[in-house]
């Protein structure tokens, strides 16, 4: 069984110019993705142009010659998927070698960064101790084990984002047959039905990829169908003056929840924000699977973690008591702080990623040799124009720079066009006509304004919620407006 999915219709998140119509379902599986990325490389001929096993550490601006100095380091193969935090980590036991081969530095006329934002996992929280005297394994979902055995363990799972209300409906079935599953969640989310194939899944599967093979304007009418849908909840659901229609929608949403999870969940799962404050979840699965017998869902906060159990601290409202009932609970009081302890085998961590460090570990110098993070702290919070372009750093690109990611449609859209937007910039310094393009500083402080002054009209910023969308001073680099 495959573990994870696209959380998007596969017609909306695929390129233009190669839309991916023929999956056999909407929502087409991790590797099944993957394959369609890999088939696109193939036929525009990018294969031979991709160097992997090969991390970009250091970018330099050379003033008197215009270009940008670049440093790589060559990677021992199969560590490339590392975060920076496992790299250090394993640097530490096993040395330099374990990770770095070589080192290497070239120069450029341009630099486009395309480092995505949801590429550093949150590492384990700080505050909690014992992971150093825990006996089982301990990993984040986005560097899933395929070498660790799930069967008859207990396995806890930390979040309740998209990717663990994929993972935890998974757990139940082959190949991992967990004995039993804790999860351990903050804030409830808001849950969305994904679209149902049309004549089922089975007969979907036979037919449609053969259908849209040959048809293919049926897929683009149903792409175009999707973008307008989107476009239709955004200028409504999305924008805090419309309450009375995110009302609506918030009202039936709960109402699909509660019919699907036990009772003793309907308090926990009730978001205490507005719709869309936070990424929603799109998913027919995960609701359901809170019925089986070897499911707690809990709101008690982790406070440690032993040899063979983690151990939980008091619920945060009295509406959470029903978690005590659970037979695989022992209870016990520790002064004033009541603790439950819950066996656990395996430790996966779906708590996010560090979101609004954008470019992290990469370091970036520009004019002056002056650190593009130290220029993003001394303005209060990363910024571009357009979200790609930095004063200070000229011909210095970013596919997904700050404030360009949405909640509503699809990131490979987005990219696409700014991919676009660049080409379109560059194309004097390639052709000789230019030697430098840099954005001035007024516009891109305009800019940034404009685009922070936007996000107060919505829900992402005055939804009543901290996301991941905001950094710890609650300014919002990641969304576009």
């Amino acid at each position: 069984m495959t573990l994870t999915s696209v959380s998007r219709p596969a017609a909306l998140y695929s390129y233009s110019f190669a839309p991916f119509y023929t999956s056999k379902s909407l929502y087409p599986s991790g590797p099944d993705f993957v394959k369609y990325l890999v088939d696109v490389a193939a036929k525009y001929q990018l294969e031979d142009k991709i160097q992997l096993n090969t991390d970009v550490s250091k970018l330099s601006w050379l003033d008197a010659e215009a270009l940008w100095e670049i440093t790589v380091d060559h990677l021992v193969p199969g560590t490339g998927d590392l975060s920076a935090v496992d790299r250090k980590t394993r640097t530490e036991v096993l040395g330099e070698r374990s990770i770095y081969v070589s080192s290497e530095k070239f120069r450029a006329k341009v630099v486009v960064s395309c480092a995505g934002i949801l590429v550093e996992p949150n590492d384990w929280p700080p505050d909690i101790p014992g992971r150093d005297v825990f006996r089982g394994e301990i990993f984040h979902s986005a560097r899933w084990r395929e070498d660790v055995n799930f069967k008859d363990k207990d396995v806890v799972v930390v979040g309740t984002g998209c990717s663990a209300a994929q993972v935890v409906p998974s757990l139940f079935e082959e190949p991992y047959e967990a004995r039993s599953v804790t999860q351990l969640m903050r804030t409830p989310p808001w849950v969305m039905p994904r679209l149902e194939e049309p004549f089922g899944k089975a007969n979907y599967a036979r037919y449609a990829p053969t259908v849209l093979h040959y048809l293919p304007f049926l897929g683009y009418m149903y792409r175009i169908s999707l973008y307008i849908l989107v476009e239709i909840i955004w200028l409504t659901v999305f924008q805090q003056k419309n309450q009375k229609w995110r009302s609506k929608l918030e009202s039936t949403t709960l109402a699909r929840t509660y019919s699907l999870i036990p009772k003793e969940y309907h308090d926990m799962m009730t978001p205490k924000y507005s719709y869309g404050c936070k990424r929603r979840i799109f998913d027919n699965l995960w609701l359901q699977s809170m019925h089986r017998s070897n499911f707690l869902l809990t709101a008690q906060p982790m406070i440690r973690i032993e040899p063979n159990s983690i151990v939980l601290g008091s619920p945060p409202s009295p509406s959470r008591a029903s978690t005590s009932t659970s037979t695989n609970i022992k209870a016990n009081i520790s002064g004033k702080i009541k603790e439950d302890c819950l066996p656990a085998s395996i430790i996966v961590l779906a708590n996010g990623f560090s979101a609004t460090r954008f470019l992290h570990p990469l370091t970036v110098y520009g004019r002056s040799n002056i650190s593009l993070h130290d220029v993003w702290r001394d303005r209060g919070a990363p910024q571009a124009y357009m979200g790609t372009a930095v004063h200070g750093f000229p011909n210095f690109f970013m596919l997904t720079g700050p404030n360009t990611a949405n909640g509503h449609s699809s990131l490979i859209t987005s990219s696409e066009n700014t991919a676009g937007y660049i080409g379109r910039i560059i194309r004097p310094i390639l052709s000789g006509e230019a030697t430098v393009v840099e954005v001035k500083l007024d516009a891109e402080t305009k800019w940034t304004q404009d685009v922070q002054s936007e996000l107060q009209g919505t829900v992402f910023q005055n939804g009543g919620c901290r996301s991941w969308y905001q950094d710890a001073d609650g300014v919002n680099s990641t969304m576009y407006p």
